[in-house]
Formats: C-alpha cells, structure tokens, sequence
C-alpha cells in the first residue's frame, strides 16, 4: 500500500484553475495581478487581456450596480477590503464582457495579509448569477403586477361596493343609508328585509366591503336552492368517513367564512330543523360538523335576507322566532322601486354608463318618451327589472339615442302576441303572462323528471315560491308533464 508520501498530491494550482467559479487577486491599485479559467471564460476576456491592467469601471471589464450606474473607485467593496475598512466585501453587479454583452456576477472579496498583518492583496471570488438575476427580476415583476392587480381589484370593488354604487335620492333611501354605516361599524348580525331585486345582496356585499369583515372573505348560501341534508352539510361541514369521500374532511361554509361574512339568502326558506341548528352556532360562536363529536370555534358576521314579511315569516313558523332574534341586531328594510320612482333617472343614467363600458353600442343621450315609459310601469321586479329592461333597450336598438321604442313590449305596456303553430292569439297581458308562466314551470318540471325541488333550482326561485305559482295557475304535480 503506498504511503501518503507518495500519492499524488493535489496542487493548488491545479484547484485555482479547474474551479468552476472566476477567481482573481488584484493589489491596491486595482491592477489584476492573476486570474483563472474561470474568470476568462465569465468575463471573455484572457489572461494577457487583463494581467497588468487596472480593474476600473472605464476600462476593460466595465462594472455597473443593479441600477445601471458605474460604481466609482471609492464605492469598491476591493479597495474597501484593501484600505482595511471591513475584513470581507461581497456585491453584485453588472460586467461588461468583451464582446459587448453583459454578464451578472457575485463577487466576495477576501483580504490576504502579510506577516506583520497588512493587507497586501485582495482574493476575489466570481461567480456568474445571471440567470439568478433573471429569475429575480421576473419574479418581482410578477410580484409587481399582482400587487397593481390587486390594487386594481380592490378599487373595482369600492367602485362596485361602495356606498356610491348604492344610487338614491329618495327619503325612503336614507334610512337604509343610516344601516349601512351603522353596520360598517360593528360586527353584529344583519337581517336584510324586501322583495326580490330590491338590492339585498348589494346591500350585504357593501356593508361587508366597507366593515370590520372587509378583509375577511363573503361566503354567499342560497338557503332555497337545497335540501335540508344538503344545506346542513354545506352550513356545517362533515368528518372523516361522513361525507362522499371517506378519507376527506369537508369544513363547511360556516367555518370557511371565519373572520368574514356569511350570508345567508332568503334564509326564511330554510328548513325549520335547520334554523334550530343556526341559532345554535350563532348563540355558542362554534359549529359540530355532521358526524363529529369535535366543535370549532367561529368568529363570523352573519348577514341573511328575506323577501318575505318577516313579522308575518315569524308568526307562520316560516322563521323561528329565537333565530330571528339573532338576526335581527340591525334590520334594513329596501322600499321597493315603485316607492322610490324619483331615483329611477339616476339609475337608468348609472345603468347606461355601465352598460356603455360592455356594448359596442354606445348611448350618447335618451330620448324624452322613455322617462314618462318607465314612470308608469309598476316594476314587479324592481331595481333588477329596470336593469334588464336597459340592457335589453340598449342590446336591440340601434343608434346613439335611446329610445322608448327600444324598451321591452312588457315595459310599454303593449300586447304580446302568442304563436301556437300558425295559429295567432291577441290576448291581454295579465293571460299573457298566466301563459308564459304556466309553460315554463311545466317545462322545468319535464326537466327535472317531476321533482319540484330540483325544478325550483332550475328555474332559480324558492320552492316555496314554485309552489305557490303552481296553485295558483292550477298546475297539480301529477299532471301530464
């Protein structure tokens, strides 16, 4: 076996050249005194190139910082190194390589001192970070961008949020305005009261977006649109082993909107069983889901509406009387259209500018006969109604103005006239209507093979509602589908 004495020995010179990183020693005029491979092949510059040469940022291998400026000779991490104004410098910057392209390294400057302990030489260890640089800047150019998106969403939701969005100059308004900044303040409950499209839902996302929730999340249930087991499940959440996937825990919205907003529409439609269940969570502040003996701990503002009269919802059984309660810390009630007609220009103005932003229409001015139109008709479905009745204006008229002629045949007033094969019927409006209602539920009973509920969702009304509809137009479930 040979002895260490005499296996090859590893020279330093042999390390010096085959390093993958640039090494160079330069005195403390800045001259290069050696350098390896390495250092010739990141710079492109060779040995005979730059031996002998002074390191200045004129000349030779040109160095700029991360802002494109030169870095001048007091600046240098070497000659700080040099000058023993710290024991080691490292910085990054920018070489101009000898063919004119650029090249970003990593330098880390070493002092190496002679006996008596003066600096004699500084030892400069390179390394090429150029794709390190790249990958640094894409990523704070993405990080850039999804802050200005983020700052851009956040103003898009003021602008659509915000009380400005809430367009009134009715009295009637101004009780609703006073809730709104009430409930921005506090993180009590909400009950939102008033018939369909009266703006419930933007009432909820404003007081969320301008309160104490606003940077928690909104998490919107549609308590109508389910089966009790469903509603329950999506409420609470279910354990391990309970729900369709065995191996997987579903949290349920409940806990989904802890340090936000839950809101619950239309919650007089849900089940009675239920609402037991909801007056639990909100009186302990924590939710069991289905299947676990385990309660979680929610911090969660709970805002819920109703179309119906919520005095006569509680005195019916249609909304407990001890849920009720909780809900309603603050209770807004939204007039209906036809009680605020005064604000029906400044919507349609607000409206037509929005719509403006969408369409390739583009409406400069609205005719005299369209505000005596939409005064006279009695907006069944409200702010929601006005609304589509202006898209629908704008999306099949034609010109700069709009028109009263460009409004739904409904809106004017006029008789619709029904085909049944070749055959044309004039009828009034009222058995216009009958007849068109009567079509669609049964056509979305076809749909849904018979099932009410499930027709319900289809149509997206409350079953409730569907029922009600269905006695009234004399439409019995066993009938011919």
């Amino acid at each position: 076996m040979a002895s260490p004495s005499t296996s090859k020995s590893v020279r330093m010179e042999d390390i010096f050249e085959n390093t993958l990183d640039g090494i160079f020693v330069i005195d403390g005029s800045r001259r290069f005194l050696m350098l390896n491979r390495a250092c010739e092949r990141i710079t492109g510059y060779t040995r005979e190139d730059i031996i002998g040469k002074q390191c200045q940022c004129s000349s030779v291998m040109e160095c700029a910082d991360e802002q494109g400026r030169s870095i001048p000779a007091s600046l240098c991490p070497g000659l700080q190194v040099f000058r023993g104004e710290a024991p080691a410098g490292r910085h990054r910057k920018r070489l101009h390589r000898k063919n004119g392209s650029y090249v970003w390294v990593e330098t880390q400057y070493t002092a190496l001192k002679d006996e008596n302990g003066q600096v004699v030489r500084v030892l400069a260890v390179m390394r090429d970070v150029t794709e390190s640089k790249r990958n640094d800047d894409e990523l704070r150019s993405i990080t850039e961008n999804l802050r200005e998106e983020v700052l851009r969403l956040r103003a898009e939701i003021q602008e659509r949020y915000g009380f400005s969005n809430i367009i009134s100059h009715s009295d009637k308004m101004q009780t609703v305005f006073e809730k709104i900044r009430a409930a921005c303040n506090n993180s009590s409950a909400v009950l939102i009261c008033g018939q369909a499209g009266t703006g419930k839902e933007l009432i909820a996302r404003t007081i969320h977006h301008n309160g104490l929730q606003k940077d928690g999340k909104f998490v919107p249930l549609n308590c109508s649109a389910l089966s009790k087991d469903q509603l329950e499940v999506e409420l609470f959440g279910y354990a391990k082993g309970a729900g369709p996937q065995a191996n997987a825990e579903f949290e349920g919205l409940f806990r989904a909107a802890d340090g936000g907003t839950l809101f619950l529409d239309e919650i007089t439609e849900m089940p009675v069983d239920t609402q037991v269940k909801l007056a639990r969570a909100l009186q302990d502040g924590r939710v069991r889901p289905a299947s676990s003996s385990q309660e979680y701990p929610v911090n969660v503002r709970v805002i819920a509406t109703t179309s119906r009269n919520v005095q006569e919802a509680v005195a019916s059984g249609w909304l407990r009387r001890d849920l009720y309660y909780l809900l309603s810390v603050i209770t807004v009630e939204t007039p209906t259209l036809n009680e605020r007609k005064e604000d029906i220009p400044f919507l349609v103005e607000h409206f037509v500018s929005e719509l403006n932003r969408k369409t390739l229409r583009q409406i400069k001015a609205i005719h005299p006969l369209v505000w005596p139109t939409l005064l006279d008709y009695e907006w069944p479905g409200n702010v929601r109604e006005l609304r589509n009745a202006i898209e629908s204006a704008i999306a099949v008229g034609s010109g700069a103005d709009l028109k009263a002629d460009d409004l739904p045949n409904l809106v004017r007033g006029e008789t619709v006239n029904i085909f049944e094969g070749d055959k044309q019927l004039d009828l009034p409006l009222d058995d216009v209507l009958a007849s068109v209602e009567r079509r669609a539920i049964l056509s979305a009973l076809r749909r849904a093979g018979g099932q009410r509920s499930r027709a319900a969702r289809v149509m997206g009304i409350s079953r409730s509602r569907l029922y009600r509809r269905m006695d009234a137009l004399g439409i019995h479930p066993r009938e011919d589908l």
